[in-house]
């Protein structure tokens, strides 16, 4: 039996970290984690997954700053320049004036993660 190529946690369902062993999911395709309280940094591994097209990691409490082997998978499936790849981030300043929750040159939407409004950032 095969596995579907995709992961949605969402409605508060998990905290705690996302475990470095993210990068061996390497089929993962689209990834939802957002609306739960995961904490800590976006493990680096996650840039592994290279079939990655849709990214979902706002409204969480991640910080830190996307990795640079995340963002390379812009020019892979997850590029919303050719209309297949989303990245959804808390990395609008919270309520216009304060630091972003994560940092994130590549993030396709950056989010507000008290408000919730997110604004295409490519």
């Amino acid at each position: 039996m095969r596995e579907a190529p995709w992961l949605e946690v969402s409605d508060d369902g998990f905290n705690g970290t996302l475990s470095k062993d993210i990068g061996n999911l390497q089929e993962l395709r689209r990834l939802y984690l957002s609306d739960n309280p995961f904490t800590g940094t976006i493990p680096t591994e996650l840039g592994l997954c290279e079939k990655l097209e849709v990214l979902h990691i706002h409204h969480t409490n991640f910080n830190g700053t996307a990795p640079d082997q995340v963002c390379k998978l812009r020019d892979k499936n997850l590029n919303s320049h050719a209309n297949v790849g989303i990245f959804y981030a808390d990395c609008r300043p919270e309520n216009s004036t304060g630091p972003p929750f994560l940092e994130c040159l590549c993030c396709s939407d950056c989010c507000d993660h008290l408000t919730g409004v997110c604004i295409a950032d490519d």
